[in-house]
């Protein structure tokens, strides 16, 4: 997805994000504290609500497109209740926030009509449904719907990227299972269009000529670095199944054994993920990173910069950083410029207050 504006408002810690709007590549500028982080909250909140999510105090209207063009918007507001519950079941769903208005246009034609006592859905009045959710995922299944509910599971945060390339046993089951499948199966179109993790992406790509060119990008960075891997390691102690887990390896110029995930350095392994996020992710992705810079060597951030600036266009980027290495070498076009007076943040186009580099 690619979100075009957004206003965002959370009552229960009185905090507000004025109407900002993205273009495909977002720089947040601004001092510590005044809301860069909490931008990107939001954003994700936004996905935690189509995904059935109470969220307490929130209101938000967002304008987003699709890959395949039409244009949404989507706005709706959630009770702020005193002491909410926050976890859901059956006993206690009444205690949770109910969504007490909710609205949706498609190209401009209003499709979903929400108040406290009933939906209109193109019209028609639905069966009564559950008032702590959303209607993106009480409708999911809808044509007008599925592709909504498609797109906000396409936004991904960098949290993978900041943390080291682990296989949770979940994961290795998964691949496990994916280890069977018949070569003609693993596609770069079937990789990028699953919802599998990064890691596993990135696994599945290694049976695929995409890796080279993943391989080949890294090389350029760090070109100490011959070859790259995935696969179960050399003499591994592990006993039975444990003996198939892939780990990703590297082999540098004079080092005779490979070395693995877990020794790599944090800014080497991050960089891989980033690069691996540009070439593995679906058409539409929209991709969060905060602060861009951490983990990151200075001979890291000028390459990956500069590929996140070239590569994928069909991938929207919004970015926080405080590094001056970033910030310049980011047209100032592509800067929002954030304030913060108490609970209200507000945004400014860079274009209007400087000109030149700064």
């Amino acid at each position: 997805m690619n979100i075009h504006s957004l206003t965002y408002k959370n009552k229960e810690i009185e905090w507000t994000l004025e109407p900002i709007t993205f273009q495909p590549l977002t720089l947040l500028v601004g001092a510590s504290g005044v809301g860069k982080t909490k931008i990107l909250n939001a954003i994700l909140n936004l996905k935690k609500i189509s995904r059935g999510q109470s969220l307490n105090g929130v209101e938000w209207h967002i304008k987003f497109s699709t890959h395949k063009g039409h244009i949404y918007e989507w706005q709706g507001k959630f009770e702020n209740k005193v002491n909410p519950q926050r976890f859901v079941n059956e006993r206690d769903e009444k205690d949770l926030p109910r969504i007490i208005d909710e609205k949706l246009l498609i190209n401009d034609k209003l499709v979903i009509k929400r108040t406290e006592t009933e939906i209109l859905f193109n019209d028609v009045k639905t069966v009564k449904l559950s008032q702590i959710e959303s209607v993106i995922y009480l409708l999911k299944e809808e044509d007008d719907i599925k592709d909504i509910y498609q797109e906000f599971g396409q936004i991904l945060f960098d949290y993978e990227c900041s943390n080291r390339y682990n296989l949770t046993e979940r994961m290795l089951l998964e691949i496990l299972i994916d280890n069977h499948l018949k070569p003609e199966l693993i596609t770069l179109d079937s990789i990028r269009n699953s919802d599998k993790p990064l890691n596993i992406k990135f696994y599945l790509s290694s049976k695929i000529n995409i890796f080279n060119e993943i391989k080949e990008a890294f090389i350029d960075i760090f070109p100490y670095v011959e070859d790259i891997k995935v696969a179960p390691l050399e003499k591994s102690q592990f006993k039975f199944i444990l003996k198939e887990i892939p780990y990703l390896q590297i082999k540098e110029k004079g080092v005779r054994n490979w070395i693995n995930a877990r020794n790599m350095s944090s800014g080497m392994l991050r960089t891989l993920m980033h690069i691996a996020e540009l070439y593995l992710c679906a058409d539409g992705t929209l991709i969060l990173i905060d602060e861009f810079e951490n983990s990151l060597g200075i001979n890291c951030i000028d390459e990956v910069t500069d590929s996140i600036i070239n590569k994928r266009k069909s991938l929207q980027f919004i970015i926080t950083s405080h590094h001056p290495y970033i910030i310049n070498n980011i047209d100032f076009k592509n800067w929002k410029l954030i304030s913060r007076q108490a609970g209200v943040v507000k945004s400014y186009e860079a274009t209007k207050l400087i000109s030149g580099k700064s």
